[in-house]
């Protein structure tokens, strides 16, 4: 991410839309869905960038979708994987709950369908054992 390497001078705390985290300030909106957002943030601590992803304001009323969420993070801590992002805290306040990553570098999923097209299936499949042979011998 240009500009987002290493550690910075942090900012005042500020929320990009609602609530943020204490200790963080979001810089940038990385994506949003029906559930949640992604921005990046900046730990005044320690001047690291991070991954903070969002439960949706609406959902954070329902204790469905924070179990499941909380469940997630649960999930993301359990795992030690230098192909998962790896989990620093998981929040939860009157305001809502998030979950703090590592900020990994690299392009949205999204934007690589936009650019590239669809995929068939046989395509994506060849795609992944290529990726998957890859990485085991890395």
């Amino acid at each position: 991410m240009a500009g987002l390497e290493g550690t910075a001078r942090p900012p005042s705390a500020r929320s990009i839309d609602g609530w943020t985290v204490p200790g963080y300030a979001d810089v940038q909106e990385l994506a949003r869905g029906g559930n949640d957002r992604v921005v990046i943030s900046l730990h005044a601590a320690t001047g690291q960038y991070v991954a903070i992803k969002y439960l949706n304001e609406e959902l954070s009323t329902s204790p469905a979708f924070c179990t499941a969420f909380r469940q997630e993070a649960k999930l993301l801590s359990d795992l030690n994987s230098p192909h998962v992002t790896r989990l620093y805290e998981y929040v939860e306040a009157p305001q809502g709950a998030a979950i703090v990553m590592e900020l990994v570098a690299g392009a949205a999923l999204r934007a690589l369908l936009r650019q590239a097209g669809r995929t068939e299936p046989e395509a994506a499949l060849m795609r992944q054992r290529r990726t998957l042979r890859a990485r085991s011998a890395g």
